[in-house]
């Protein structure tokens, strides 16, 4: 449990998640500085609880008086504050819902800064000390508190779970490689499969780079059908929902534990992307992060081996 804040404390606490929220009144951040200069002398000086008491005062002021930005002003302060008495622990696990994925650990002070910039209509409180964070598409993440040794156990099997999708990763790339062309986006005609590992998750897709008449490669040529026949003697391969925006056609999931197909035609909703019924669970994941950067301008397409 976090002690309990004096006024001090809690001003320095309130100053230091203020400075960090984003504000449409881009002028509030000078704002601030302007009232902690005038408390000590400088806006670069950390305030003493006293001072922190003191610059808290002034800018309830501010927000009283009508200047300008001063209703953006108080709704911050007043999230810092719903914020402030939601977090209470130093350790949280963070449970996406719906989930699919590993569970991940979150600092106290990281869940303060989430919890403010949700605002008080999204950071609500649970049961046992926990929290929810509601996400604008209907998803959300239950943040639960858990003690120091808790929290390191989270961390080593999710690490434990990305080795094993770097390991997943580069096993179905030198199965595919050998019978198939690859994707290379860095070339205008670089159509081809592409293998992408994003968290614990592999994706097995077609990238058809700027000739889209290639998706009738994937789509009735049968790549897809022989990606699956060299991807099924070591992996469970099933039909998929392909029912995420990043869901492209035919798309292959590949989890550490079994394969999922994506056989839906081209169109994609904007739904979050749902988990796979029944342990051990599949999710199309909302992020796939390449394996190497690539080029600015270039639209997002999936990292696969070059041939």
């Amino acid at each position: 449990m976090r002690d309990t804040l004096t006024p001090g404390s809690y001003g320095q606490l309130e100053l230091r998640l203020l400075r960090r929220a984003s504000f449409a009144a881009t002028y509030l951040p000078q704002v601030i500085d302007f009232i902690v200069r005038e408390v000590t002398g400088s806006e670069f000086t950390r305030p003493c609880a006293q001072e922190a008491v003191q610059i808290h005062s002034r800018l309830v002021r501010y927000t009283v008086h009508g200047q300008p930005g001063a209703r953006e002003l108080a709704r911050s302060m007043l999230n810092v504050r719903h914020a402030v008495g939601l977090v209470q622990h130093e350790h949280y696990r963070a449970s996406a819902v719906p989930g699919g994925r590993h569970d991940s650990v979150v600092s106290g002070g990281q869940l303060l800064r989430h919890c403010v910039a949700a605002g008080r209509e999204r950071a609500l409180p649970a049961r046992g000390g926990a929290l929810v964070i509601a996400e604008a598409d209907g998803a959300s993440t239950v943040y639960r508190p858990v003690s120091a040794v808790e929290a390191r156990a989270i961390q080593v099997t999710a690490r434990n779970a990305k080795e094993e999708a770097i390991r997943l990763h580069e096993q179905v790339v030198e199965a595919l490689a050998p019978h198939v062309v690859m994707a290379d986006w860095s070339r205008d005609e670089g159509y081809g499969v592409a293998v992408d590992v994003a968290q614990e998750a592999v994706t097995v897709q077609w990238w058809p780079a700027s000739l889209p008449q290639t998706w009738a490669l994937w789509e009735r040529g049968g790549i897809r059908e022989l990606c699956v026949a060299m991807l099924s003697p070591s992996w469970r391969v099933t039909p998929g929902a392909g029912q995420s925006l990043d869901d492209h056609p035919g798309m292959l999931h590949i989890s550490i534990i079994k394969c999922t197909v994506i056989a839906s035609g081209r169109a994609a909703t904007q739904a979050r992307p749902r988990t796979v019924s029944g342990p051990p669970h599949v999710q199309p994941l909302p992020h796939q992060v390449p394996s190497h950067p690539r080029p600015a301008g270039h639209p997002p397409p999936p990292q696969g081996n070059r041939r």
